[in-house]
């Protein structure tokens, strides 16, 4: 890592695609804790609260072993939230873990969410 910080290049970023149920989010853990990095979620439903069985998300045991973005942060009744909003959040998020040199960063799901980065 102090030859990336030092050339004064970014971190990884790994985006793991898949369809449903194929093991993306273990995956996204797996190379998260080997590599301490984060996961960022691309899911545009996993970001609503309250909708953890039917978005199929990552269990709050699961997110202790590595740390989660962009889950369970929008109150689906209270606050329209756009593929914008999410953009603009997602590399908020992105340019901070390059400041902190954070090693990588993990989506979680191929969306229209990846493509606005």
């Amino acid at each position: 890592m102090a030859a990336v910080v030092r050339c004064g290049l970014r971190p990884p970023l790994v985006v793991i695609l898949g369809a449903t149920g194929t093991g993306k989010s273990k995956l996204a853990i797996e190379i998260g804790q080997r590599f301490k990095g984060e996961i960022i979620s691309a899911d545009s439903m996993q970001v609503y609260k309250g909708l953890d069985i039917i978005t199929n998300k990552v269990t709050m045991e699961e997110q202790a072993l590595c740390s989660h973005h962009m889950i369970s942060f929008v109150e689906p009744l209270v606050k329209s939230y756009t593929i914008i909003d999410f953009r603009n959040q997602a590399l908020s998020l992105i340019s901070f873990m390059e400041y902190l040199s954070v090693d990588l960063s993990l989506f979680r799901k191929f969306n229209v969410a990846v493509h606005n980065l």
